[in-house]
């Protein structure tokens, strides 16, 4: 059979063009990425135009060229290499059957034929790909590099004394209890975010980053902290970081003590908290957010909503669909999660009896939970049967209504209590008179302008006039 008598069939999602050998590695990536997809052939051989030219067959290149491709490969793909014409020319044929196991890698990198081209895998495609074709969660691969000497003493402890466990069980059994045991590839991605000194030495986008915002916008920060450490040591940090943004009210219910009532239900918080902790796509590029504003809260986390549950149903009871099931189990044990599936229902029962609406959403491939401030009328405001809350009012905050006269800017309000640093004079005196209702904007719908001023609401003027009668008289 000669060479001019192959057919060549046009270049497509499952037949590549090669002109020579030369271009090897463009050809061994060509099958990891056929291998991805459907399967496909590659012909070596044939010019631009698909015109056959002529191929250098030498001794042994037909194993060689296979040997290539399996060692550059992974999974290692075994191609049917064929030759087809005279014996001193050869066009050679590439087959490549569709892989059980996705992606497929080649030196290194997940790649995917795509149309007539081979395309890179971005890391949470591939380890979704990964997932549903072998069954292996993000959370049980292993963590290359992380050893024994890397596992903190002091965390697995702490995880002990939240489960109840004895102190003194040692680590093969502990993880061997959770589902993680050590195997000759390492310790999983769970063992790590548990137990690490620091996972972010291993899994660098494994942090939270908090923000409390002035406004209700992300323009300017009043705070910020980005939160490293094990998972658990995460939580607590970023619940510390919400207590310290947040305002905390006193409700007088007639009892000799003070209930403290704080701004965002805890338990509100702490299940979104724990929700995006333990069910993010840790695969995809992106961190776990805190974002605090006036008007709201809300916790974001990478990853869309697995398909099969909506919106609509988290409002109700459903069925858990556990992105990192042995991580869920892991904090199921120590008494975070109460039962797979039940996280939202808590988090829209909790903000029962608060002024607030809970709300979920997926935006930009992340699932957010929002706790939303409702619009209080004026009248709602009092009332011989409500509870009075009476907002706590630091001494700084006091400082500031009391040098308030009429409408100021804000540097005339610093200037008028002696505060030179902005930031310190917004976090520490301005935003919490704003969102206790102490003061308020001239325009409170362009919190930015240059024209913005401040004066005192009803609310803080009354509270003056208790504090000192008589220099509220003089305004």
């Amino acid at each position: 059979m000669s060479q001019q008598a192959v057919f060549i069939p046009p270049e497509s999602d499952r037949v590549e063009w090669k002109q020579s050998l030369g271009e090897w590695k463009e050809i061994v990536e060509t099958c990891a990425a056929f291998a991805t997809a459907r399967g496909g052939t590659t012909y070596v051989g044939v010019a631009s135009d698909g015109t056959p030219r002529i191929v250098q067959i030498g001794k042994g290149t037909q194993e060689d060229l296979a040997n290539k491709i399996k060692l550059n490969t992974d999974p290692p793909q075994f191609p049917v290499i064929e030759m087809t014409g005279m014996e001193t020319t050869r066009l050679l044929t590439i087959r490549v059957e569709e892989s059980p196991i996705k992606p497929v890698w080649a030196f290194g990198r997940p790649v995917k034929r795509v149309g007539r081209t081979n395309q890179y895998l971005k890391r949470d495609e591939a380890h979704r790909l990964m997932t549903m074709t072998t069954g292996r969660t993000w959370d049980a691969l292993p963590c290359e590099m992380f050893t024994e000497k890397e596992i903190d003493r002091k965390a697995v402890r702490d995880y002990l004394r939240r489960t109840g466990m004895k102190l003194s069980t040692p680590l093969d059994d502990l993880l061997k209890n959770l589902g993680m045991p050590e195997t000759s590839s390492g310790y999983c991605n769970a063992a790590v975010l548990l137990f690490s000194k620091r996972p972010q030495s291993f899994l660098i986008e494994t942090e939270v980053k908090c923000g409390r915002f002035e406004g209700t916008d992300s323009v300017n920060f009043l705070d910020e902290r980005t939160i490293e450490g094990n998972i658990l040591s995460q939580l607590d940090e970023s619940l510390a970081f919400v207590r310290r943004n947040t305002r905390q009210a006193i409700r007088i219910t007639g009892k000799p003590e003070r209930e403290i009532v704080p701004e965002y239900p805890d338990e509100a918080v702490r299940e979104a908290l724990i929700n995006a902790l333990c069910h993010r796509d840790y695969a995809s590029v992106g961190t776990v957010q805190v974002r605090i504003y006036d008007d709201r809260l809300e916790v974001w986390n990478p990853g869309r909503l697995p398909p099969d549950l909506s919106i609509e149903a988290l409002y109700r009871q459903h069925a858990s669909y556990p992105r990192n099931p042995r991580l869920a189990h892991a904090l199921y044990r120590a008494r975070l999660i109460e039962h797979w599936g039940t996280g939202t229902l808590r988090i829209v029962e909790a903000c029962r009896g608060y002024d607030l609406d809970p709300e979920f959403l997926c935006q930009t491939g992340c699932f957010i939970t929002r706790l939303k401030k409702k619009a209080v009328a004026p009248a709602d405001l009092g009332g011989a049967t409500t509870p009075q809350v009476a907002p706590q009012v630091t001494p700084q905050v006091g400082r500031l209504i009391a040098a308030v006269h009429g409408e100021m800017t804000r540097e005339a309000i610093q200037e008028a209590i002696g505060i030179k640093d902005r930031k310190d004079f917004g976090k520490r005196y301005l935003h919490p008179a704003l969102i206790a209702g102490l003061i308020e904007m001239t325009f409170p719908d362009k919190p930015n302008s240059r024209l913005q001023k401040y004066r005192l609401t009803e609310k803080g003027h009354r509270l003056l006039q208790r504090h000192n009668p008589a220099a509220n008289q003089q305004r």
